[in-house]
This record gives structure tokens, C-alpha cells and sequence, in this order.
């Protein structure tokens, strides 16, 4: 069984430069104040695995299967027979595991990333870090070709347990950071930016971790750090986000260590309206 938080079919925003199947896996142990896939955070919505195999396959490959046969015939399409069966080319050429925390259901990560190899998709998994035993498993059955590791604020407490709305969290997630670092697989460092935190300074005091495990990791291929603005939640009272320029300034500052890119929606004024792109 799979706790299941839900699917995109197609994403060109969760890997850059690539289009991909995003699934979302329910459960997490953080409580972070903002965020966005909070109705993930508990609750079950347990199905059979084979009956999201499908699902998958049918995205991916185009195998059109009527909603009401994968009911009735969760085993349909067995692992082995999904690239065979593909029938119509794929515009999904990756497919990315998110959250929740999605290494909380572990043994569902193994075999959706063996799925996903099946399919010949390249696999990303989106991770808060909180789970580095579990982690350094999946990289050792060689099955993720990037990862996306959300780091929150500056990593020593009590910063990250305002973040994340429990302690204990930053040295497991440097302990990530340092199994990413070990084995050479490619994977970006995801921050997003919030009015109260991190500051600037915060901000440089990552990328100097960062910048320090790449020289002590000859072989590690941190891609970019990623800074992202931070927004309200649905639900959540409104807050002014950080601007684009301080932001432009943080990976100014970053910038001088490693590799650093911003994302923020884009502002669109059209008939006097103003909207933000997502």
C-alpha cells in the first residue's frame, strides 16, 4: 500500500529543464509555519500500489486504461511489462517523488524509483533531509539520479526549529547534505525565503557549508543553490514576501562561494490587474 497524497501529470517547474510526473506522498514529520502541501503533513489515503503503477504508466506512456478496469484489475500492468506495453512517445521524461516527505514511506520510494526505471524516466526525489539513513539507502541502490533537498534556514538550532516547528532537525539534515555530497549524485539545495527567515547573512552561512563539503567531496555535483520566494500558503494571513531585489542580493552574496539561482513568480500587469505567474 501507498499513502498517497496526489499526482501532476506534467511539471517543467519541480526539474528544471526537464518535463516531468510529479507524485506526491502523504506524511511528514516537520510542521514548518508555511508550508504550501501542509494538508500532507498527517492523514492516510492508502492505495494499492499497482493501481498507482498504473496511473503512472498511463501518463507516461499514453496507455489510455479506463479509470473503472484499474478498479477492478489493480494488477494489470506488472513492472517488467510496463515499457513493453508503452505504446505512444512520451512527453514526461522524468518522474520526481514529493511530499509530505516522501522518504517517510520508503519501501514506496524503492519501488516507484524501480518503476520509474522501468519506464526509462529519469528519477528526482524532493527531500527535507530529515531521513539521511534512508536516503543514503536509495543513492546506494543507485535508483535517483537527482536530488532536491529543501534546506530551510542556516543549519544549527534554534534557527531550524523555528523553521521546521521541531528541533533536532539541522544535524540530520547536514548529515544529508554530507551523504549527497559522498555520492556524486547530482542534486540542488532548495531555500526558500520568508520575511523572518532566512537573513542574508543566513543565507551566506549555507553556501559557505555548501562551498566547505564540496572541497572536503571531490567527486560531489551540487548543481545549483536554488533561492526561492517564500509566499502565503492558502489559508495563511497575508504577508508581504521578500523582495526580488533583496533576494537578488542574498545570491549576490552566495554567489561568491557557489553556484546560485533565484526563482520568484514573475509580476504580469495586464488591464490594470496585476497577477503573479506561477
Amino acid at each position: 500500500m501507498v499513502n498517497f497524497g496526489g499526482i501532476v501529470p506534467l511539471s517543467t517547474v519541480d526539474w528544471l529543464g526537464k518535463a516531468a510526473l510529479v507524485v506526491f506522498l502523504r506524511g511528514c514529520p516537520l510542521r514548518c509555519p508555511h508550508c504550501h502541501n501542509h494538508a500532507l503533513q498527517t492523514g492516510e489515503s492508502d492505495i494499492e500500489f499497482h493501481a498507482l503503477a498504473s496511473r503512472i504508466v498511463c501518463r507516461t506512456k499514453g496507455l489510455h486504461t479506463p479509470a473503472i478496469k484499474l478498479r477492478a484489475n489493480l494488477h494489470q500492468i506488472s513492472l517488467e511489462d510496463a515499457s513493453i506495453r508503452a505504446s505512444s512517445r512520451p512527453f514526461v521524461e522524468a518522474f520526481v517523488l514529493s511530499g509530505g516527505e516522501p522518504l517517510q514511506q520508503l519501501k514506496a520510494c524503492h519501488r516507484l524509483f524501480g518503476l520509474a526505471r522501468s519506464l526509462e524516466l529519469a528519477s528526482g526525489l524532493e527531500t527535507s533531509g530529515f531521513y539521511p539513513d534512508r536516503l543514503k539507502t536509495l543513492l546506494e541502490g543507485g535508483i535517483v539520479d537527482k536530488v532536491f533537498i529543501d534546506l530551510k534556514t542556516v543549519l544549527n538550532e534554534p534557527a531550524y526549529q523555528m523553521a521546521t516547528g521541531i528541533g533536532g532537525v539541522a544535524a540530520r539534515v547536514r548529515e544529508s547534505l554530507e551523504i549527497c555530497h559522498e555520492f556524486g549524485v547530482a542534486f540542488d539545495a532548495r531555500c526558500t525565503v520568508f520575511p523572518e527567515l532566512p537573513s542574508c547573512s543566513q543565507v551566506k552561512e549555507i553556501a559557505r557549508i555548501l562551498e566547505k563539503l564540496g572541497g572536503e567531496y571531490p567527486d560531489s555535483h551540487l548543481e545549483h543553490f536554488v533561492l526561492q520566494q517564500g509566499h502565503p500558503r492558502e489559508g495563511e494571513s497575508w504577508f508581504e514576501p521578500v523582495s526580488l531585489e533583496a533576494m537578488q542580493e542574498m545570491a549576490r552574496a552566495a554567489g561568491q562561494l557557489i553556484p546560485v539561482a533565484v526563482r520568484a513568480p514573475a509580476v504580469i500587469k495586464w488591464a490594470g490587474q496585476i497577477s503573479k505567474s506561477t
